[in-house]
């Protein structure tokens, strides 16, 4: 870390990445391989965003991205790399052929991050521009430089940082929106009781999509965790609810719609995202670059909502960047 003091001995990057979700690996990656120097930084402990693992007393919880799908040569082509590296595993799931993280969805992420210099626990709360230098400074009062950048992170996070330095980007931000989702998470000292592997739940809800985590590709059978994700409208409902009453109700609706009876969880937790599934995309004909030429933004948010909309949008940031007049 460096101050404002000493930004003379400072290496300075070609591009720096905030956010390392799977449209910021993608960014960095892109850039990585365009011969650009890159930093991603991110408030987070770990990489993926949305697409996360929780591990908690010896439970393992795929709380957030349930599976993907891939249809476009890019993503096909990383798909059967990270196949081939035992990252990914194909699942046929709610009616689609898919892919699933193996041994959990955060390993998808981890193999993307592979060769990047991705630094944790960095929050920015201000950008500025000072001639052909982005300045970021965090919340501990910290600035950072580089010579482009990428904002990957949500539509209304990116919304706010972009306000000042590329109102452009930041409208753009502003026209997309999200709904949110409760996960409820469960682990229990027993096996669960014999049932039907798919996934239980749809999107009239309260459960949208819940599954015993053993019934995943390449999950350990010993794994006696129970995932139970809300559906949209029922998390909105129940946004502002406390966490414990939510993960009551949750295992109730869920044993209500499974009709599986099953004791009492020696473990019992929710979590909350506020930003879960894009719901309107911003327009995908709209420029991501700044008028400046050296800020431009990714995610989810651009286009649409599957893991693979954000990939694309990270390796086309990178795309505008190398084309954009600065």
């Amino acid at each position: 870390m460096t101050t404002s003091s000493d930004t003379a001995d400072l290496v300075i990057p070609d591009l720096m990445v905030i956010g390392s979700g799977i449209a910021g690996l993608a960014a960095a990656q892109a850039a990585m391989s365009a011969g650009m120097s890159v930093m991603v930084i991110d408030k987070g402990r770990r990489i993926g965003g949305r697409v996360s693992t929780r591990r908690a007393h010896g439970f393992t919880f795929n709380h957030g991205a349930q599976f993907m799908t891939a249809r476009s040569p890019e993503f096909v082509s990383l798909s059967t790399a990270a196949i081939q590296n035992h990252a990914l595993a194909a699942w046929h799931v709610a009616n689609r052929d898919a892919l699933c993280g193996t041994p959990t969805m955060r390993d998808f992420p981890v193999y993307m991050q592979r060769g990047l210099d991705v630094r944790q626990g960095i929050e920015i709360t201000d950008i500025g521009r000072e001639h052909d230098h982005i300045i970021l400074t965090d919340k501990d009062g910290q600035t950072h430089m580089a010579r482009h950048l990428i904002v990957s992170a949500p539509a209304p996070q990116s919304q706010r940082l972009l306000a000042n330095v590329a109102p452009n980007l930041s409208a753009l931000a502003c026209s997309a929106s999200y709904a949110p989702c409760w996960t409820g998470m469960y682990g229990f000292s027993d096996a669960p009781p014999p049932h039907d592997p798919a996934p239980v739940g749809d999107d009239a809800g309260p459960v949208g999509f819940a599954l015993w985590e053993a019934d995943r590709p390449g999950a350990p059978a010993a794994n006696h965790a129970l995932t139970v994700q809300a559906a949209p409208g029922w998390s909105q409902q129940h946004l502002k609810d406390d966490a414990g009453d939510v993960a009551d109700a949750l295992l109730a609706a869920w044993q209500e719609a499974s009709g599986q009876t099953i004791g009492t969880p020696v473990l019992k937790a929710a979590h909350r995202w506020r930003y879960a599934r894009v719901v309107t995309p911003a327009s995908d004909d709209a420029a991501v670059t700044s008028s400046c030429g050296r800020i431009a933004v990714a995610g989810d948010w651009l286009g649409g909502a599957r893991i693979e909309h954000a990939f694309l949008s990270g390796q086309r940031a990178v795309a505008a960047l190398t084309t954009a007049p600065n």
